[in-house]
């Protein structure tokens, strides 16, 4: 039997397929990972979960670069939004931070307390790096007090995972749940590491879960050719983006370069325009000189000179001082 070429979970499309799918596997293998990555005590584990924009491939046959998020609510109200993405779109901290934003407002209603407020979590799974500051490819933001490092409240949990910085060739053996799962959404769809994601598949059954829900999915014709387009879409943004950062780093180096031509052509004008004037004050200290030196006083001097009545004081005082050492 020819095997399937799989689709790759990195894909925003198919990974909101397997997590969000109708299936109810697709919640067991959500509670699953979010577990992983979240890692509550044993009694404070995801039990349960609402899906809030459950998976619907309708949606996107229409617009190709919609957002694929996952929402959900679990048990205890908490809202977490997961997010997958392979372009290093706009301001993309702010965009988490206001992301989350809009989900702890939709945890109240006017007429509710503040109390009513739920933890809200966002999980941003990146395929481009986006912190230069540290190699860690996990990191967690809450809020915190900036010296003593106690934190305002818990509401807020923000989590980002850079795909580019994990390392994919650690022993299996000694992969937590969640290296597991990145492994997985990494992995799954690139030929050369089929032999590591069947190992990881052996050793997870949720994840083996997973893994055939995405033979499935990859088998589906309808799906693939959404799945096509959408990588197409996302591809061509990511090119654009490419192009636009060229176009500007172009513009910046001609606008650099146009400056500079400028300021040299400024800098000899102002030079010729200081060497002139320096020769002309010089010029008018000589006529000074020689009028003083013949007994014409300092009100004609200045008068036709145009200089300083000061300056011309001292040079009739440094004339007199030659005369007398003299």
């Amino acid at each position: 039997m020819k095997e399937i070429n799989l689709m790759r979970p990195v894909i925003d499309f198919v990974f909101k397929a397997l997590f969000a799918g109708k299936k109810r596997e697709s919640k067991i293998i959500l509670k699953h990972f979010l577990n992983s990555l979240l890692k509550p005590k044993d009694n404070d584990k995801i039990k349960e979960i609402v899906y809030l924009n459950p998976f619907n491939d309708k949606e996107y046959e229409k617009d190709k670069l919609s957002i694929m998020d996952i929402k959900v609510e679990t048990e205890k109200g908490e809202l977490i939004d997961i997010e997958v993405q392979i372009n290093n779109v706009d301001n993309y901290r702010k965009r988490s931070l206001y992301y989350w934003s809009k989900l702890y407002g939709e945890t109240i209603n006017e007429a509710q307390a503040y109390e009513t407020l739920k933890k809200c979590v966002v999980v941003n799974i990146l395929d481009f790096k986006l912190f230069d500051n540290t190699d860690r490819y996990h990191n967690k933001f809450k809020i915190m007090e900036e010296k003593e490092k106690f934190e305002l409240t818990d509401d807020l949990e923000i989590h980002y995972i850079e795909l580019e910085k994990f390392n994919d060739s650690k022993n299996i053996k000694k992969m937590n749940d969640l290296e597991k799962w990145i492994t997985f959404i990494k992995d799954a769809g690139e030929k050369e590491k089929r032999e590591i994601v069947k190992d990881i598949r052996k050793n997870s059954e949720v994840i083996n879960m997973a893994g055939r829900m995405l033979e499935e999915l990859s088998a589906d014709e309808k799906a693939r050719q959404l799945y096509l387009a959408r990588e197409k879409a996302l591809l061509d943004q990511k090119s654009a983006m490419v192009y636009q950062k060229i176009k500007l780093k172009e513009a910046e180096e001609k606008g650099m370069q146009r400056g500079l031509e400028k300021g040299i052509e400024k800098g000899l004008e102002k030079g010729i325009e200081k060497g002139i004037e320096k020769g002309k004050k010089e010029e008018k200290i000589l006529v000074a000189r020689q009028a003083l030196q013949k007994g014409i006083d300092i009100d004609t001097v200045v008068d036709i000179t145009e200089l300083d009545r000061e300056e011309v004081e001292k040079l009739k005082e440094s004339i007199e001082k030659g005369s007398n050492t003299n």
